[in-house]
This record gives C-alpha cells, sequence and structure tokens, in this order.
C-alpha cells in the first residue's frame, strides 16, 4: 500500500520549523475531491488556501472564451496562496484528476504565520514566482495519460484480451495494473502506483458499480472492452475508445458510435497477435501514423518505403492517404505484409492497366469501369468502419469546393473518389456531392493524421520534385494530356503540402523523377527509388528519432505488476 507524501515535504511548508508546521496544520481542514470535482473557480472569493496531500489537480484559465490546462499539481502542493496574498477573486480554476485529499487553511491564520516568520515569506515569495513563470506564457503541461480504466462490458470473452492489453502496456513503460480489492484505500492505492509507474491499469468488473465507477473517475482514458454485440448502458463512458472484438459489421461500429460518441474505435479481430498491442500504443499515444501522398505510378515508391520500414521492425497502426496514397494506405490498413501488397499492385495495376478504358471526352479521359473493377476486385465489401487499423482517405467536392475526409463507408468507393482525377476519370457522384481527387486540396494530408491523436507521423511525399524533364519524359517537348492533367491536379495543394511537411516526425521524399506519373508499368524503379529513401532517412538518424518516439522513458526493467 502506498502512502501520501508528508505535507513536510511541500516545499512552502517545508521552509517552516517543525513546531510551526504542526501549529498550522493543526487548525487545518481537511477537504476531499472527486476526480473531475472543482474545488474552486476562477473569479470566486479567495478566503482560504489549501496544501495537497494525495491526488491530482489540474490548474485551469479561460484564455480568448476557452478553458486551457496551465499546470498540473502533486502532492505537496500549495493552491491558492496568491488569491489570499492579494485579496484578489481566484485567478484560476482548480479542478481534480484523480480522488483527491487536502487541508485547508483560513486566510488570517496563514497570513499571521507568515508575520511571524520571515524565512517562510522567503520561500512563500520563490514559490509565487516559480508559479508566475510557468504560467505566463501557459505552456501545454505534459499530460499524456496514465491511467486507464479497462471496462468490459458485454459478453465473457473479454479477459484474454484485457490479459494482453496489460503485457502489451508493460512492453511501453512500468505499468501496474489494479483489479478490485477489499481492504484497499484505492484512491491512496492508486496514488502509489501512479508514482512508481508510467502507466496505471483499472480493471472494472461489470457486476460492480462502486468500483467501476471510481475506475472511470480517476481515467485519463477509458476502454470499453466489447464482443461486438449491441452497445450496454454506461452514461459517464462518452468520449471513450471502444476495443470490438471479433469480427464486427459496420453496422455494429455505427451503434457503439451513436452511444458512446468514442474518440476512437478499435477492431480486434480473432487470430490478430498484434491487436492489443496496436490498442495499447494507440491509448498511450506511441502509435506510428503513416501518410502518404498522391502521385499516380510514382506512389509506388510507398510500397519501398513500407519495406524498409517493416525490415527495421516499425508497425504502422494508424495510415491515411490521398489518390494512390489512398490505394496503398488501404492496403496497410487491411494489414497485409510489403510482399502481398507488391504482388497486388504488379498484377491488378501495373499488368492489367486499369486505367486505359479511354473514351469519347464528354465527362473524363476514361470511363474508369476498370479502375472500379480492379478496386472491388482488391478490397470487396470491406467498410472502413471493419479495418483492424484506422484509415482515412482524402478527396474533393467538386461542387462546394470543400475537402472531403473519408472515414466511414467501403473502402472502394472512399479509394475511388480519392483517385478520381478531375478531366482523366469522372467525378463521383455521393449524395449532393461530386467528388474528385483529393490532391486537388490536400495531397499530402499530415495535418489530419496528426490532428487524430498523440503519436509520431512518417510522411512519405512522391511530389515535393517538379522539373521539365519529368513532365516531358515520355512526349519529348512537351507534356501528354495525361501528364498535365495528373501534375495540375496537385498544383492547387503545393503550398498545403509544404507546411504539412513540418508537422511529421519523418518526412521521406524518394527520387522518382525519372517515373512518368502515368506509367504503371515502372512500378520496380519506383519501389527501388522508396527503398533508397528510406534506407538513407532511416540512417541519418530518422530512426533513432522514431523509436525515441515510440517508447516510453522508463527503466529498463519495465515490467508489469499486478495488484488484485
Amino acid at each position: 500500500m502506498g502512502e501520501a507524501a508528508p505535507l513536510g515535504d511541500s516545499a512552502l511548508l517545508g521552509a517552516l520549523p517543525t513546531a510551526a508546521q504542526e501549529e498550522l496544520l493543526a487548525a487545518a481542514t481537511p477537504v476531499r475531491l472527486r476526480a473531475r470535482e472543482w474545488l474552486f473557480r476562477e473569479g470566486d472569493d479567495a478566503d482560504r488556501l489549501y496544501f495537497l496531500v494525495s491526488g491530482r489537480l489540474r490548474v485551469v484559465v479561460e484564455r480568448d472564451g476557452e478553458p486551457r490546462v496551465a499546470r498540473l499539481l502533486g502532492p505537496g502542493a500549495a493552491i491558492g496562496e496568491l488569491a489570499v496574498l492579494t485579496g484578489e477573486p481566484r485567478s484560476a480554476s482548480i479542478q481534480a484528476v484523480r480522488d483527491s485529499e487536502l487541508v485547508e487553511i483560513e486566510s488570517d491564520r496563514f497570513l499571521a504565520q507568515l508575520a511571524r516568520d520571515p524565512q517562510f515569506g522567503t520561500e512563500l515569495a520563490r514559490s509565487l514566482a516559480r508559479q508566475l513563470q510557468q504560467s505566463g506564457g501557459l505552456a501545454v503541461p505534459d499530460s499524456r495519460p496514465s491511467v486507464f480504466a479497462v471496462v468490459p462490458v458485454t459478453g465473457a470473452g473479454a479477459e484474454p484480451f484485457v490479459d494482453a492489453l496489460s503485457e502489451a502496456f508493460a512492453g511501453l513503460g512500468a505499468t501496474a495494473r489494479l483489479d478490485r480489492a477489499d481492504g484497499y484505500d484505492w484512491g491512496a492505492e492508486l496514488a502509489s502506483l501512479e508514482s512508481r509507474h508510467a502507466y496505471v491499469l483499472l480493471v472494472a468488473g461489470p457486476d460492480d458499480a462502486v468500483w467501476t465507477d471510481f475506475c472511470l473517475r480517476q481515467a485519463d482514458r477509458v476502454l470499453l472492452v466489447a464482443d461486438g454485440g449491441p452497445p450496454a448502458p454506461l452514461p459517464a463512458a462518452r468520449g471513450c475508445d471502444v476495443a470490438l472484438l471479433g469480427a464486427p459489421t459496420a453496422q455494429t461500429v455505427a451503434a457503439w458510435r451513436t452511444a458512446f460518441s468514442p474518440r476512437a474505435h478499435h477492431v480486434v479481430p480473432p487470430g490478430d497477435d498484434d491487436a492489443a498491442g496496436r490498442v495499447a500504443r494507440r491509448l498511450a499515444g506511441r502509435s506510428l501514423g503513416l501518410v502518404l501522398s498522391g502521385g499516380g505510378a510514382r506512389a509506388f515508391a510507398h510500397l519501398g518505403v513500407l519495406e524498409m520500414l517493416s525490415a527495421e521492425g516499425f508497425t504502422v497502426d494508424r495510415v491515411g492517404g490521398t489518390s494512390m496514397g489512398a490505394f496503398i494506405a488501404a492496403m496497410v490498413a487491411l494489414g497485409w505484409a510489403p510482399e502481398r501488397m507488391l504482388e497486388t499492385c504488379k498484377v491488378e495495376v501495373a499488368q492489367r492497366s486499369p486505367f486505359s478504358d479511354y473514351t469519347l471526352p464528354r465527362y473524363a479521359l476514361i470511363r474508369a469501369r476498370r479502375g472500379k473493377a480492379m478496386l472491388r476486385s482488391v478490397f470487396g465489401d470491406v467498410a472502413m468502419e471493419e479495418l483492424p487499423r484506422s484509415l482515412f482517405a482524402v478527396s474533393a467536392d467538386l461542387l462546394s469546393g470543400q475537402m472531403v475526409v473519408h472515414r466511414d463507408g467501403l473502402v472502394v468507393d472512399a479509394v475511388g473518389a480519392s483517385m478520381a482525377i478531375p478531366g482523366l476519370a469522372p467525378p463521383m457522384s455521393v449524395g449532393a456531392q461530386l467528388l474528385i481527387d483529393g490532391g486537388v486540396l490536400n495531397n499530402l494530408p499530415i495535418d489530419l493524421m496528426v490532428a487524430d491523436e498523440p503519436g509520431p507521423v512518417v510522411a512519405v511525399d512522391v511530389m515535393r520534385r517538379i522539373g521539365l524533364d519529368e513532365l516531358t519524359a515520355s512526349a519529348g517537348s512537351m507534356p501528354t494530356i495525361l501528364e498535365t492533367l495528373s501534375r495540375a491536379t496537385v498544383l492547387g495543394s503545393i503550398e498545403r503540402a509544404e507546411s504539412n511537411r513540418g508537422l511529421a516526425q519523418i518526412v521521406i521524399t524518394p527520387d522518382v523523377q525519372s517515373v512518368s506519373l502515368r506509367d504503371f508499368r515502372s512500378i520496380d524503379r519506383a519501389i527501388d527509388a522508396g527503398r533508397r529513401a528510406a534506407e538513407e532517412a532511416l540512417e541519418a538518424g530518422a530512426k533513432e528519432a522514431l523509436l525515441a518516439a515510440l517508447t516510453e522513458e522508463a527503466p529498463a526493467s519495465a515490467a508489469l505488476s499486478a495488484t488484485r
């Protein structure tokens, strides 16, 4: 069992002689806060101050009408002394992050002690100076999630997954698991475990409302574990993550989304040995995201990059892309090995030429029937919601001029819309939208990946370099109409792509200028260029940077401890 840090360890109270500490604390009143409760609000009157005995609090300030977390406070912290000294209203709000214990001291007693002890005044001035320095720029504190509530809600098959999830977290950093146990002071036990571990898993029980409520209240992230059946009522878990075991349909996923508005859902297919690891990495903000640009035949270079990342042991958990990048991203989301992706591209794209069914150009240069048949052959009727890895594809609405981000619906429809180069292929009509190639607005959508959830991002850009030799490679002095249409598609998003590059942990730019945009038979040359670019980047420090971003800085013996 862990014990709360004594208030003598407080930098402020520690400046007082022991007798003075005891005298001040003897007149203090204990205060208990449940997680999510407010101690006071910005603008409230200030007639007392507090010392945090156990738990965790956050300091919240209003800026431009929006609440922002300025600081996190741990045991020993003094709270509210500035307002007591100035007599002004509270300058910030204080909310409990965990169940917390504090002591409350009336301002008159505090000020009297301050008048009697000059050393106390000196330490108080230092404390206030540190606080003002920390809050001046309102830098976002390091508030990565560390406490996770794992709540099995339907079915009886969750226990093996929860065990695998615990082991997966242990691979990321020192991890403790806490199940329901009578006789514990749960708050004190959690505080002790959190102080000694990078991650704490609170495993709730489906038939224990009191313990489940405690877990939900304390957690930075909540993960519901279900067997794919209909949602169970659990109002406090809105905004959680949901792990759906088995092979849930798109309709099942939609039902859980409606019930809980989850931050993310995770499909856990049977026999997928890395599913628990993927969920753990995404919950902890340690998952690798991959963004693949459009670029016609040059996008085959993505396959070479994927091959090198796989060879170095990197696992992609989230993926998104535009145009041909979306096509390859969808195969990554399915969990295909690089070898299978390569064979599929060689047979379905390079050999069968699905983009060559030319027609009289009333709507476009090709009918796109072969392309649709190819996509159906590759992806079948799989919906994006059913994929084991998160996927998005980008298209543009010709009518509204707005970017469209596909996260739901059939993979063939999302990828098909993202690949519909205007003028070359006819727009895809979806409801009140006419969808065309997403490269028109966002050919390198790193910004969308970064906005989804934390975790490092690797991007592969095959359209950054441009020169006369590239455009005229297959047509002498002037580019062909196909080359012109392909390149013109991304001209409007070049500036955005350049800005997006700064958001990624690593950007790999294969040298594929010698590959014509519509020369899909040059697949081997494009793949070789991707391999070379990835190898150079990894050798130049990208490998170490990714490893640092994907692993918790924790002791080498990041063992799993379990408390039951």
